[in-house]
């Protein structure tokens, strides 16, 4: 995924940054925001995942009974 995205953010910021030292860097810096997004999407999801399990565990005590 990161080299499809390296090859896209390249071919995108080549007529506005010709020297690709520089174009790299500025991809490079697009795909950490992109994964910082990404992670803190994950990071609700599994949130509200683990937020239903605590419900669960709970209204049934502690005793394991929503293992069965």
């Amino acid at each position: 995924m990161r080299e499809q995205f390296m090859r896209i953010a390249m071919a995108r910021l080549r007529s506005t940054y010709p020297f690709k030292p520089h174009r790299q860097a500025i991809a490079a810096r697009m795909w950490v925001k992109y994964l910082e997004r990404y992670a803190k999407r994950e990071w609700e999801r599994n949130e509200e995942e683990m937020n239903k399990r605590m419900d669960i565990i709970g209204q049934n005590g502690n005793t394991g009974e929503h293992y069965e």
